[in-house]
């Protein structure tokens, strides 16, 4: 039988395999999958971009990875591939993603071998350059701390760029990503603060995040904090992990969602009633 082939899209590169799969009736590693654009929310979940693929379906036998040659195994075989979820749910590094996605600075594995200098280098120009054309001209300083850049703006704006509750910081941090993976091949994590915000905000969501699991277990009703980012959610979440009676879970779309702080058993759920609802000032 001839191959079948066929574009699909979804919000994401893995709602777009979903849709594939069950257009085809069949599993993931009998497809091969080609992304055309990976999709994007985009900054604060505005201006989102769909993600699209294109799906052959070879009917008599399992199809071939379009980068199956980057991808072969020593002796001509080719690893068996593990859905993407199945994969994190173990705590294993996710499948090599495609040039376009890293281009995207869509996120995937990184090493854990410390960046070269040279990617400091143009860490610390790069965000300078920015910070001149945002009218916030600064001196930045950036150092290596384990596999992770981290870079710490010096200047007279600290109170500008830590406003709207660090979001400022968090949109810069954000496209600083973004404009790196597209000029260097290497995968760098990076970081960007000034005034020492960061670890001032993580306490103040320390102490924010105890204090309404002690509200939630004195009378039930469901907590939220609004407006975090991944690393603030993950604070609130490693935070409470160690609570038996109370729970947390992040709701919404986009970069910026709500974390609800609910009792065990209620699954955060009161369709929008008897919330208490938190925002945090910028961290002093």
């Amino acid at each position: 039988m001839s191959k079948q082939k066929k574009e699909f899209t979804g919000k994401d590169v893995t709602d777009a395999i979903k849709a594939a799969c069950e257009e085809f009736g069949v599993a993931q590693e009998d497809l091969a999958i080609e992304v055309l654009e990976p999709g994007s929310t985009g900054i604060f979940g505005l201006i989102r971009k769909k993600a699209r693929i294109s799906v052959t379906f070879q009917p008599e036998g399992r199809a071939e990875p379009a980068d199956a040659k980057d991808q072969s195994a020593p002796g001509g075989e080719l690893p068996k591939a593990k859905p993407e979820k199945d994969a994190r749910a173990e705590g294993q590094a996710e499948p090599p993603k495609p040039k376009d996605n890293r281009a995207a600075g869509s996120g995937g594995s990184f090493d854990n071998q410390p960046p070269a200098q040279e990617s400091v280098l143009l860490v610390q120009q790069t965000l300078e350059e920015f910070l001149t054309k945002m009218q916030f001209p600064s001196s930045v300083s950036a150092e290596v701390r384990g596999s992770e850049i981290f870079c710490t703006i010096n200047g007279e704006f600290e109170d500008y760029l830590t406003s709207h509750d660090g979001r400022v910081l968090d949109s810069i941090q954000y496209l600083l990503r973004k404009m790196i993976a597209r000029k260097s091949r290497e995968r760098i994590r990076l970081s960007v603060d000034t005034g020492n915000f960061r670890e001032r905000r993580e306490k103040e969501l320390k102490e924010r995040a105890l204090k309404l699991a002690e509200l939630v277990r004195a009378d039930g009703k469901t907590q939220v904090i609004s407006n975090l980012n991944p690393s603030e959610r993950r604070v609130v979440h490693m935070t409470l992990q160690g609570e038996t009676e109370i729970k947390s879970r992040s709701v919404g779309e986009g970069v910026f969602k709500k974390v609800l702080i609910y009792k065990s058993g209620k699954g955060g759920r009161h369709d929008g009633y008897g919330y208490s609802r938190h925002r945090f000032g910028r961290a002093r």
